[in-house]
């Protein structure tokens, strides 16, 4: 009888896979009064969308404290996962995004990162555990606090590895760095008599330029103030931006 049950019951069970339902907030008041256009929320649509996640909408709001905040409500309200709210994260007194995610009802976790580019983020929480993150508005900035900080995120929400692939490769020129912040570079990888080289893309944290053509990224580490011409690095392998 025992072998029989065991016979008659399912040997897998095959699970579906869980979407994390994603809010964007972007903020500006140069954007949603139309004097520049959102460059970056269609890329971060295209991401979150890429790593699996469902997309419910993006919301452009002003500077104002009330609209923001009113904006993130409504998607907590709308059974959100996750919220993310890009721009206005620094601390100039014109930015108010931090004051609007936490007229929200958030408690901040934290605000501020030993990274760069990318310092100015910040992570919290609703009463009843729900995330939210604000992104640096600067496309590049952005780019790597959602890669390093929340895709693993989203990975916990839907129960996925969200582990990337890196190869060993030496950078093709010397490299300063700021002691005390890990830095993050953006390259292109090359292949030259069986050995990976890295070429560093320049570009501010501001141009979304920067990421074309991007073959992965590597990271100097906050302890060390830069890295000499063939040095080995571990590059992690981005599939498109």
């Amino acid at each position: 009888r025992r072998l029989e049950a065991l016979v008659q019951a399912p040997i897998i069970e095959v699970l579906p896979l869980r979407r994390a339902r994603v809010g964007i907030v972007t903020t500006g008041s140069e954007v949603y009064y139309g004097r520049i256009q959102d460059a970056f929320g269609p890329v971060l649509r295209k991401k979150f969308a890429a790593l699996g996640s469902a997309v419910m909408g993006q919301t452009l709001t002003s500077d104002e404290v009330p609209m923001t905040a009113g904006a993130i409500a409504d998607y907590l309200q709308q059974g959100a996962d996750l919220i993310v709210v890009t721009g206005g994260m620094s601390v100039d007194p014109d930015d108010r995004t931090p004051s609007a995610i936490r007229a929200a009802g958030v408690e901040v976790a934290s605000y501020g990162a030993p990274v760069y580019p990318g310092a100015m983020f910040l992570l919290g929480y609703f009463s009843n555990g729900t995330p939210i993150v604000g992104l640096p508005g600067h496309p590049v900035a952005a780019y790597f606090i959602t890669k390093l900080f929340v895709q693993p995120l989203l990975g916990r929400l839907m129960d996925r590895d969200m582990t990337a692939y890196t190869v060993t490769a030496r950078v093709t020129e010397s490299i300063s760095a700021n002691h005390g912040r890990a830095q993050y570079h953006c390259c292109r990888l090359t292949g030259t008599g069986g050995e990976l080289y890295a070429q560093p893309i320049r570009g501010k944290s501001g141009l979304i330029t920067t990421l074309a053509g991007t073959d992965g990224y590597f990271c100097i580490s906050r302890d060390c103030e830069g890295l000499p011409q063939g040095a080995e690095i571990q590059v992690t392998i981005t599939s498109g931006v």
